[in-house]
């Protein structure tokens, strides 16, 4: 799962258009939410010069004269769409993650100003969520803090945002942490810096993408920067292989290396010098591996024993007194 997010301030410029598509390559975005498009119509060409291919659907909110407006773009191989819900604050699509099966309630808000606006906004948000049978993602442009740290330059409203956590709990909603940058919206003059967007999910999407981080990305032309949500897999390698020099003295150790490398039976047909020999040595660790493993249950098996035979001593010593063991006077 990947998605971006970013509130971009008009969506009449070329070179936004541009930019955000080249960040939906770069990160193989599977969904992307743009809030404040300035527009009362989006069609398929607009659509496309955000996305980059054709392999996409996508559903918008208007603007409401000058303001506002939501364009939700999302890949038609990954997302599997069941209904969508337009309003004026938030845009909604309840679908199947394709690889999966598992269905999820994609919620694209961008909040209004006024407290009690956003009192609504989260009631009606609540209401959503509580109805959908499956998980859900919120994002975007919640026009909100959570506590005083998210803010600098600004003024908090310690009502608004207690309102604001409130909702989110109950929801039963996790705020994802998000890397890079710690605000996502600075006024031009760079004075003022808020955290206004985020990423909310229900318990559930997890559990069922356990490698999903939240990253703040660099900001380009929109005050706001984006915002990304990836499922980011480290590979480490190779599990590393060693051989100790105690091994050489174990018993059984000269065999299995002996045997391992004659066993040419599941090689006949291969012909490549250089693979035959990559073949025989993940064999030969795969049986010292084994190997291993039996030599130690074994030693901890006979350590376990003389511990045992060390014990009978002690209790015998203790229960005579020291006298010798075997009945001598001496």
């Amino acid at each position: 799962m990947n998605c971006l997010s970013i509130n971009i301030q008009g969506a009449g410029c070329k070179d936004k258009r541009s930019w955000v598509r080249n960040l939906c390559l770069k990160h193989k975005v599977n969904l992307l939410a743009i809030q404040e498009t300035k527009m009362e119509d989006v069609d398929v060409r607009m659509a496309r010069s955000f996305w980059g291919n054709n392999s996409f659907s996508y559903v918008f909110s208007p603007s409401r004269g000058a303001s506002g407006g939501i364009l939700l773009l999302w890949d038609l191989d990954s997302i599997s769409l069941q209904s969508s819900h337009i309003s004026d604050y938030f845009t909604v699509i309840e679908a199947i993650w394709s690889s999966s099966g598992l269905p999820i309630m994609f919620i694209v808000v961008y909040a209004p100003q006024g407290a009690e606006p956003k009192r609504n906004l989260w009631e009606k948000l609540l209401q959503l969520i509580f109805s959908f049978q499956g998980e859900c993602v919120l994002m975007a442009d919640f026009n909100e803090v959570r506590d005083d740290s998210e803010r600098l330059g600004t003024m908090f409203n310690s009502n608004t945002a207690r309102r604001f956590n409130n909702f989110i709990e109950q929801a039963g909603l996790f705020d994802v942490a998000l890397g890079g940058p710690r605000f996502t919206w600075s006024d031009k003059w760079g004075l003022k810096f808020s955290k206004l967007d985020r990423f909310l999910t229900t318990r559930g999407i997890l559990d069922a993408f356990p490698h999903l981080t939240g990253m703040v990305l660099e900001k380009y032309i929109p005050d706001h920067r984006p915002i990304l949500l990836s499922e980011h897999r480290v590979d480490y390698g190779p599990t590393p292989f060693r051989i100790f020099y105690s091994w050489f003295n174990l018993e059984g150790f000269d065999d299995v290396v002996t045997n391992s490398w004659s066993q040419d039976q599941n090689l006949l047909t291969v012909s490549h010098p250089w693979v035959k020999l990559k073949k025989k040595l993940q064999l030969l660790k795969s049986n010292i591996r084994v190997w291993n493993t039996s030599s130690r249950l074994k030693m901890d098996s006979k350590r376990k024993d003389l511990q045992n035979v060390l014990d009978s001593i002690d209790s015998r010593l203790m229960t005579d007194g020291g006298m010798p063991l075997y009945g001598s006077n001496e």
